[in-house]
């Protein structure tokens, strides 16, 4: 796992296509805005076991079993 830190409205790409870039933080969470192609699926952990597989990755999609802290 790579682990980036970034302040407020810095921001990284992911493959040369999709920028990722921190808009506020808070008490206890941050918010994200991400840039990305509209083919590019985007789902959110906790959703991950219950959005139907799509994509090119699908297939290779690990179903997680609990959260790893």
């Amino acid at each position: 796992m790579l682990v980036l830190d970034r302040k407020i409205n810095e921001g990284f790409w992911i493959e040369g296509r999709i920028f990722v870039k921190v808009l506020s933080i808070g008490r206890r969470r941050i918010k994200l805005g991400i840039e990305a192609p509209k083919e590019t699926t985007i789902v959110r952990e906790e959703l991950a076991d219950q959005a139907p597989p799509r994509g090119r990755f699908a297939e290779q999609r690990p179903r997680r079993e609990g959260r790893r802290e």
